[in-house]
């Protein structure tokens, strides 16, 4: 009982970021790894996230740990079903809709990527992954560069200290660059 306490406590406080470390890169590989391929940490996590949750359903914090170790360990659909479980008990989550919208893009579900982060803006407008990942999607996915270009100019001027603003800084200049060849 206590150690269940423990772990509740620790859960509730944990947020995983949307992209590992933020990093703007190509689609990813649609292809998951096998459940039997997780490292033990992941099949640890889940098989304990599975315990609570069978004891308490609708253990919010607990469904979006097991949903959030499904998305670290790749298994993206799995994912997904939990955070569309974490959505049913609260539809207000910007941090679920941004990771899910993760998971969407990681599986190269590039509309639903972007409905998911524009549901998390509606929710919270100030939300920086949701709107760094935005800018992600219409870079690399979408290749149109203008409206990542303005997306991640929003976010420079909102939090000019991001995590990501470096790279943002480089992707813009870049994509200005192949803009102007392009009008020539």
């Amino acid at each position: 009982l206590v150690a269940a306490s423990v772990f509740l406590t620790s859960v509730q406080g944990v947020r995983k970021p949307v992209l590992k470390n933020h990093t703007a890169v190509p689609a990813p590989s649609e292809q998951a790894p096998k459940s039997e391929a997780l490292t033990p940490y992941y099949y640890g996590l889940i098989e304990e996230y599975r315990t609570v949750l069978e004891e308490d359903p609708n253990n919010l914090a607990a469904v979006i740990a097991l949903g959030n170790a499904y998305f670290d360990s790749g298994q993206w659909h799995e994912a997904i079903r939990l955070y569309e479980r974490a959505l049913a008990i609260n539809p207000r989550s910007a941090d679920v809709h941004t990771d899910m919208g993760t998971a969407y893009r990681n599986m190269g579900r590039t509309d639903r990527a972007l409905a998911e982060y524009r549901r998390a803006l509606e929710l919270e407008p100030g939300h920086m992954d949701a709107r760094y990942n935005l800018g992600v999607v219409y870079a690399y996915d979408v290749k149109d560069y203008t409206q990542a270009i303005a997306i991640w100019k929003q976010v420079l001027r909102l939090e000019p200290n991001y995590p990501e603003a470096d790279a943002m800084r480089a992707a813009i200049a870049k994509f200005k660059k192949a803009l102007k060849k392009d009008v020539q």
